[in-house]
């Protein structure tokens, strides 16, 4: 239970450090939590070795580290875009009854951060928190056609273009020339890349500089998602990622 204590006390440590009282000094942190200043010292020099806490251009006062502002924007990045699609995949869910997919970059692969289960069976190998190469499947490639063409090229000597099935690209000049065709239409298809006998359709999410950040897409079973519903399928993803991009840049949040 002492850990749990001592925790509890660094925490309430962190809390101190609000919009009125962003900056402060050793007596005053102590005197604010109750503890005495030799206590309340060495949980700052704690603080601060974890780059939680950083000291001011004042000597002896302190104030909030870059390690917080990182760990405030995982969490935004990976709650607030979640809890702007949701809504908007649930209602893509219902009008195409297929499971509807919502990826992100991470670092050099695209990580599927939440995935709306159609009522339909169908295995997929792109699972809420794994992370996947994105040169396989519309899910991933719908993000790659947008970075940079620099950007692409070292994926693609970083991460190589492995084989997962007997339709995925592993070909550089084929796929470049695919991700170029997919940034004009504006979307992307694939058939079983990743997956055999699954498609799926993709459009991206753009931030309010025009910078991608997401992307949207619609899965299923190649014997259900053909026809006149590519079409049909095609034009809903893209509106319902319009539609989450426009959420997103009303709340002025930005990745």
């Amino acid at each position: 239970m002492a850990g749990s204590s001592t925790l509890a006390k660094g925490l309430n440590i962190l809390a101190l450090f609000d919009k009125d009282n962003s900056v402060m000094n050793i007596p005053e942190i102590a005197a604010r939590s109750n503890l005495p200043e030799s206590t309340a010292y060495r949980y700052i020099a704690t603080l601060k070795s974890q780059g939680l806490i950083v000291g001011d251009t004042r000597p002896g006062y302190y104030r909030l580290g870059l390690k917080i502002l990182e760990l405030a924007q995982v969490a935004r990045e990976q709650l607030s875009i979640i809890d702007i699609a949701l809504p908007v995949m649930h209602r893509l869910l219902k009008k195409t009854e297929e499971t509807i997919v919502l990826t992100a970059i991470r670092g050099q692969k695209v990580i599927c951060i939440e995935r709306v289960e159609s009522n339909h069976t169908l295995r997929l190998s792109f699972g809420p928190g794994l992370a996947m190469f994105m040169h396989a499947g519309a899910s991933a490639k719908i993000v790659m056609a947008y970075l940079d063409e620099e950007d692409q090229d070292k994926i693609i000597r970083k991460e190589g273009l492995l084989k997962f099935t007997e339709n995925t690209i592993t070909d550089p000049v084929r796929l470049k020339a695919e991700l170029k065709d997919i940034r004009k239409k504006g979307f992307a298809i694939s058939t079983g890349e990743l997956d055999p006998g699954a498609r799926a359709i993709a459009a991206p999410i753009f931030d309010k500089v025009g910078k991608i950040i997401s992307g949207l897409s619609i899965a299923g079973p190649v014997d259900r998602i053909k026809g006149s519903k590519v079409k049909e399928f095609t034009q809903l993803v893209i509106e319902a990622a319009d539609e989450i991009a426009e959420r997103i840049n009303k709340t002025g949040w930005i990745l």
